[in-house]
């Protein structure tokens, strides 16, 4: 079954809000709609309405952004955004070369890829490629919450903490571990060490992507505005992926053969080979909700106060005077 069959689809940005086309959506409405049964439609917003926040989006290898979420991160620095990338492991298993070769040239890539989707900075964390399970999650989670305060991050992209389907230990980890740097990072007791040097900063928004089939999501963000920045950043990591049209086509051409679609240099084969088979998915989900391309995330808005309002209310209606 469908799940847009299943639940019912609100937009927002600059389309429609149940039907009414042309209207500024207040936060919070945004942040009820984000407590109910729907797929939210998040399309592109004009101008710079998210000028002055900060995202952080988390990965446990540098593949994982741009495939998962890249279209998103750069429709948000588009819009305002200050953007950094949080990268967990070393990714030392990933390339054609030895250990140490392969995480010289992650690193690189990463720069590269980062650059590519408009990050300010990147965070290297350096855990070991696929054992970040045997580390302290406490020194983990120590670390993420510093750099929460530090760069005072109000929304991140990152693994979902419920894992479904996640066999790789570095992305279950990740996910599990942001999930509680972001309930504890706005917590004077939490660290206090901290303060010394940072201040206390609660992170307000989480869009956690859609990485294992199964898992669930509330929110669709439209990305055609972004889909050439999200491809470039694909490409820029070569020791995971991004180079495979290039190698296709020497290949065919050993072979006394070649694909069209693939050009006649390196740079158009890995992007066409992104373009053709690699974010495929991302356009039948786009076509599926009335868009080129899109992105599927389950989105938590914790911007709205909790029980505040309630309170007040009632205070205003029975308090009286001493």
């Amino acid at each position: 079954m469908e799940r847009k069959k299943v639940f019912g689809i609100t937009e927002i940005g600059s389309a429609v809000l149940g039907g009414i086309s042309g209207i500024t959506i207040p936060e919070d409405t945004l942040a009820a709609n984000a407590d109910k049964n729907e797929v939210v439609i998040e399309r592109d917003i004009p101008g710079k309405p998210h000028t002055g926040k900060v995202f952080a989006a988390i990965c446990a290898h540098a593949k994982e952004v741009p495939y998962y979420a890249g279209g998103t991160c750069a429709k948000l620095i588009n819009e305002g955004y200050t953007g950094y990338l949080v990268r967990t492991s070393n990714d030392d298993k990933s390339g054609n070369g030895t250990v140490f070769q392969n995480i010289l040239s992650n690193e690189t890539e990463t720069l590269k890829m980062a650059k590519m989707l408009g990050f300010t900075d990147v965070v290297n964390l350096w855990y070991p490629d696929h054992y970040m399970h045997g580390y302290s999650s406490v020194d983990i989670l120590c670390r993420l919450i510093f750099v929460f305060r530090w760069l005072k991050v109000d929304t991140v992209i990152s693994f979902s903490p419920l894992a479904f389907g996640e066999g790789n230990p570095d992305h279950w980890v990740t996910g599990r571990t942001v999930e509680q740097a972001c309930y504890m990072c706005g917590m004077e007791y939490d660290y206090p060490e901290h303060l010394d040097s940072v201040q206390l900063h609660t992170v307000k928004e989480r869009y956690y992507p859609v990485v294992q089939p199964g898992q669930p999501f509330n929110r669709v963000v439209d990305i055609g505005s972004a889909i050439e920045q999200k491809i470039n950043a694909i490409v820029e990591c070569k020791s995971q992926g991004g180079n495979s049209g290039s190698q296709l086509r020497k290949q065919l051409a050993s072979e006394g053969k070649r694909l069209p679609i693939l050009g006649n240099d390196d740079r158009t084969a890995d992007r066409e080979y992104v373009r053709n088979f690699l974010i495929t998915p991302y356009k039948r989900l786009g076509e599926q909700y009335g868009m080129e391309y899109a992105e599927q995330f389950y989105y938590i808005d914790q911007r709205k106060p909790e029980g505040e309002s309630e309170i007040e209310e009632y205070i205003k209606k029975y308090a009286v005077n001493l």
